[in-house]
């Protein structure tokens, strides 16, 4: 009760803050709308393509076909945004004079834009992976990502700047502060003399680090939503996964949130002396809700004191070892804390191996729609509105007809709201029934007004 009690009243001084500083601003207003997003992987996976020919061949139609259900779910679930990761590095030639050598790639990119506009869905175009993770070190350059984005952006400069936004590069590595921030600028210049009225999602450098935006100072453009990463405890997040360092890969068993005796923790032999052992051995100081709280607070301290947007652009926790209870405690926790501290966020990834599909199927594990459900109640002003105990919902599967059973007499009137947040009508109940036009199945939110119009309770409805 404390920590809630601590969660709301840091939530209500961020609130006054917001409104205060950012109120102003198109940037801010626009990351106000990004709400509760999710990565959308595959365009990013250049890996899977041959060197010889820049990774370009990696892209089948048939994946992206795929892609179109997903991005209809991702939207049906709740979510408000899909960060898009491509490797647009992969469809252009290596030297200059640069040109598109798989334009494939692009059209691609094209249909799954299309497909998050037709959901009602944002979509953050993040460049991807132009280095290659250093196979190619000659695919790095400045020239070569300018070219890069002033044809994107040639490309995307006509769709809507409040639905579509341009992130400059994912994870910037292996280059120092300053290298970044003047690669940036160019990056910046270049897009802005083609798409002057887009949103720009820009991190810093050490892999779009948390760290990395505290020690850095926004840039002068007004029009930039500031993005990092967050996947602490690492020890819980990635354990066993095979890109990291031996002692990463090795840790296995490690539970979230830290247990009373850390020495029950398995340290591998290929951890020892490093700082995955000291990690481990002091798990209980970092692997807690509280301390998820208190790194992201200092995140949205930086967005306040610089008066500019934040973005929580990754986070989530790979599937492979974690245990599926401890999978849904770290997202609580992490989810908790962005909600209380307004904080927009992307999970990484809807459909690979950071998904949080219940075991065995492609459905969301009922945590995540616990979470999504807690955000949309705060979005709609709901977050202190009592779900009303004493109200039933019969909700028809042929017919929009939702029939509400009351122990009480005080509902006259009813709101159908999709997980989006959207109004889908507000209406006089007539003989204890609201009638909508035709609705998909799925979550729904039923808010309930006295005969003066005033709400006394919500009720969360599924609709089959």
């Amino acid at each position: 009760m404390k920590k809630n009690i601590v969660y709301f009243v840091l939530f209500s001084i961020n609130l006054v803050l917001n409104n205060t500083l950012f109120s102003q601003t198109i940037a801010s207003k626009r990351a106000a709308t990004l709400g509760i997003g999710m990565n959308l992987s595959y365009l990013e996976n250049y890996w899977v393509g041959t060197k010889a020919n820049h990774y370009g061949d990696f892209l089948k139609m048939s994946e992206v076909m795929k892609r179109k259900s997903m991005i209809a779910d991702i939207a049906k679930e709740g979510f408000k945004t899909i960060r898009m990761p491509v490797c647009f590095s992969a469809f252009a030639s290596i030297q200059a004079p640069y040109q598109w050598d798989y334009p494939l790639g692009l059209t691609a990119t094209d249909s799954l834009i299309k497909w998050c506009m037709n959901n009602g869905l944002k979509v953050i175009i993040d460049l991807h992976h132009p280095e290659y993770n250093g196979s190619i070190p000659e695919a790095n350059t400045i020239d070569r990502k300018l070219f890069l984005w002033k044809s994107v952006a040639e490309r995307y400069k006509n769709t809507d700047p409040e639905k579509v936004f341009f992130e400059l590069q994912n994870e910037p590595h292996d280059i120092t502060a300053e290298e970044w921030r003047a690669e940036a600028n160019q990056l910046i210049s270049a897009v802005r003399a083609i798409a002057p009225r887009h949103t720009l999602v820009v991190g810093f450098h050490d892999w779009n680090s948390r760290e990395g935006l505290l020690k850095s100072e926004p840039f002068d453009d007004p029009n930039i939503i500031y993005t990092f990463h967050y996947y602490d405890p690492f020890i819980f997040t990635h354990q066993g996964a095979t890109w990291t360092s031996p002692e990463v890969r090795d840790l296995r068993n490690i539970p979230f949130p830290s247990p009373t005796d850390n020495s029950t923790l398995v340290v591998p032999p290929s951890a020892k002396g490093t700082w995955v052992e000291y990690n481990v051995t002091h798990y209980s100081r970092y692997g807690t809700p509280e301390a998820i709280y208190n790194a992201l607070a200092k995140a949205k301290d930086w967005s306040v004191q610089k008066n500019v947007p934040i973005f929580l652009g990754e986070f989530g926790s790979y599937s492979n070892f974690a245990d599926a209870d401890s999978r849904c405690r770290h997202a609580n926790a992490v989810y908790d804390a962005l909600t209380a501290l307004d904080i927009p966020s992307a999970w990484w990834e809807w459909n690979g191996g950071f998904n949080m599909f219940q075991k065995g199927t492609t459905a969301l594990s009922p945590c995540i729609k616990t979470d999504i459900g807690n955000y949309v109640l705060k979005t709609l002003g709901l977050s202190k509105t009592p779900e009303l105990t004493d109200v039933d919902i019969l909700s028809n599967a042929r017919q929009d007809v939702f029939t509400i059973k009351s122990t009480g007499n005080t509902v006259y009137s009813a709101q159908l709201i999709n997980l989006q947040g959207k109004s889908i009508a507000k209406k006089k109940l007539s003989k204890k029934k609201l009638t909508v036009n035709k609705q998909q199945s799925g979550t729904y939110i039923l808010k309930f007004f006295d005969a003066k119009n005033r709400i006394i309770g919500y009720k969360k409805v599924e609709k089959p």
